[in-house]
């Protein structure tokens, strides 16, 4: 399995939004997933979305797949979502939790040290599709405890702010 975005085949993309089980889709299917509108007219890239390297991997991943198969999604938006400092709605917990580049941890450390858990090891070079499958819908639910786990340091805790300064409610969304 290429680690190269240039080369990389996507085999599933798996989402979970908060409060509601992980999903998973191909590219076409995340592509107009990433158009639907919630109540408000927000579309989901709106919404603050939470990845582990998804600056570093998975959205490049995507982008690149996406401008091979001719499919009509948001790049630039994709693009912002990568940038240290202009990624206003993408917290990737992997650059979140590191101190200093040298320091970075995979998912499966910060769950061993955070969470108490292991992940299921995997050789992606052997992986059937449907092994794939089920590390992918493990990574999202580990990211999703990581996150929470650390909440704190993203979302401020409403009922500690005075009515007058609260921010309207984030949905989250794990990538």
């Amino acid at each position: 399995m290429a680690t190269d975005p240039d080369y990389c085949e996507i085999i599933t993309i798996g989402v979970k939004e908060a409060g509601k089980p992980g999903i998973q889709m191909n590219l076409e299917e995340f592509a107009a997933w990433l158009k639907i509108k919630d109540e408000n007219g927000a579309t989901k890239l709106n919404q603050k979305m939470i990845t582990f390297n998804g600056k570093q991997f998975d959205i490049p991943v995507i982008i690149r797949a996406g401008l091979k198969a001719g499919i009509d999604l948001p790049y630039m938006e994709l693009k912002n979502m990568t940038d240290k400092y202009k990624a206003q709605n993408h917290i990737d917990l992997m650059q979140e939790l590191s101190v200093g580049y040298a320091n970075y941890k995979s998912l499966d450390k910060y769950a061993q040290i955070y969470l108490g858990v292991s992940k299921k090891p995997i050789d992606f070079a052997t992986a059937t599709d449907d092994e794939i499958k089920a590390h992918n819908l493990e990574d999202l639910d580990l990211t999703a405890q990581l996150f929470n786990k650390f909440r704190p340091l993203f979302v401020w805790d409403h009922a500690k702010v005075p009515a007058d300064v609260r921010l309207a409610t984030e949905k989250e969304t794990t990538l």
